[in-house]
């Protein structure tokens, strides 16, 4: 495959200009990509990039976000089963509720949803469950909360077998 050449499309010039190897372009406002090629992984679709994206603001997806976390055992040492996993739930309770009308996140402003909170959260003393935002909200990483409950599901089997004896 030849070498790629970066270029830059200057919409109010009618230009086309190659961008110099190791330059940044900067675009001060929006950019709108119209393309209907559909992503079946990770090389194709309408964009493609090919090192790390860092997004400063919200990410707001139409579709389904996939993605794999890394769990492999031999990246992993000092593994512990998380204890008293039952109590842990039960300390945390699930919630339906309505997002502030005047919240900081405006996407969510007036829309009803499920979810936990937070600090209860934290309180389990769970790593890498809870995230502290540049703006002061905290968030919860639900799929860290699989662990715990599966561990809760496992004592409480243990349990009904010692019930039925």
């Amino acid at each position: 495959m030849a070498d790629r050449i970066p270029l830059i499309v200057n919409a109010s010039a009618g230009q086309i200009q190659e961008v110099p190897s190791g330059d940044v372009v900067n675009f001060d406002n929006r950019v709108v990509l119209t393309n209907s090629t559909a992503s079946t992984n990770k090389t194709s679709g309408a964009v493609v990039v090919t090192g790390g994206v860092g997004i400063s603001g919200a990410l707001n997806v139409g579709g389904d976000i996939t993605a794999f976390s890394t769990s492999d055992e031999t990246l992993k040492e000092n593994l512990v089963t998380i204890p008293n996993a039952v109590d842990k739930v039960k300390s945390v309770s699930g919630y339906t509720f309505k997002w502030k009308a005047d919240g900081p996140y405006g996407h969510l402003n007036g829309k009803e949803d499920t979810g936990v909170i937070a600090q209860q959260i934290e309180a389990l003393g769970l790593p890498g469950t809870t995230s502290l935002r540049d703006d002061g909200i905290k968030g919860v990483s639900y799929k860290k909360l699989v662990p715990l409950l599966i561990e809760a599901i496992k004592e409480l089997d243990a349990r009904i077998k010692t019930l039925e004896g």
